[in-house]
């Protein structure tokens, strides 16, 4: 997710382990980043648990967070 995050807006991803287990991706959105690029980067977002968009006057990022994910009880019965 974050290659594809990355790949998508054309800069670096950073990733960080969250608390409660899971992680966040936050990636930078340069100015002007051509629409079929702003619809990847959607697209990328869509698998996420959770995501959003952050905006100030001079930056832009988004981010995603993913759940750590749980073992199926039925793989530890074996």
């Amino acid at each position: 997710m974050a290659n594809r995050l990355a790949r998508a807006a054309g800069t670096r991803a950073r990733v960080r382990l969250r608390p409660g287990g899971g992680y966040r991706v936050e990636v930078a959105l340069p100015q002007g980043l051509p629409v079929e690029n702003q619809l990847k980067v959607i697209a990328a977002l869509a698998g996420a648990d959770r995501y959003g968009h952050h905006y100030t006057h001079t930056a832009q990022s988004v981010w995603a967070e993913f759940d750590q994910e749980q073992e199926s009880s039925s793989s530890e019965q074996l």
